[in-house]
């Protein structure tokens, strides 16, 4: 092989690692400008998800303090008083995890959202219905009414982790 052949044949070989290299480096670098991407969105979301939840379980702890301890039942206006004070707060905190998304994470934070609604909707109802059961008691909600919640409020935490988990994160089993 002349010497010429071999220059240009080293040239090229050393073109082509030199490419290979330059593409490697940007691929990488777009993995990096994505996760710097996720951490700095990360910790915002992190807060709002947290807040949004702790608003939730506050709630749902609230609803439950009203459970007669020897019936399990719940009179229905204390229970409409209740999320009826709740219900600005985790109004404006949906608001924010609307705004943080992603869209999953909004779905499930909205799910939480309904199913406090409709356990308020029906204890209204029934409460201003004025019915009474057998004793001439006002009508009493019981059993696990609060569970669709509670469903909801697992699913946003899944939600909420997943959006928030980094490639940096161990993996959640």
């Amino acid at each position: 092989m002349d010497s010429g052949l071999a220059a240009v044949l080293g040239a090229g070989i050393t073109g082509a690692v030199a490419s290979l290299g330059a593409c490697l480096t940007y691929r990488q670098s777009k993995v990096q400008i994505r996760s710097n991407a996720k951490l700095a969105l990360r910790e915002p979301r992190r807060k709002v998800y947290s807040d949004f939840l702790t608003a939730c379980r506050g709630a749902v702890t609230a609803v439950l303090d009203l459970v007669d301890e020897d019936t399990g039942e719940v009179s229905l206006g204390p229970l409409c008083l209740a999320l009826d004070e709740r219900f600005p707060a985790l109004m404006h905190l949906l608001a924010e995890v609307d705004l943080e998304g992603p869209q999953a994470v909004s779905e499930a934070a909205n799910k939480v959202i309904k199913a406090l609604s409709d356990l308020h909707a029906t204890a209204y109802s029934a409460d201003l219905s004025g019915l009474v059961d057998d004793d001439g008691r006002p009508v009493r909600i019981s059993g696990d009414f609060m569970a669709e919640a509670r469903t909801a409020m697992k699913e946003f935490v899944a939600a909420g982790r997943k959006a928030l988990q980094t490639d940096a994160d161990p993996a959640r089993s």
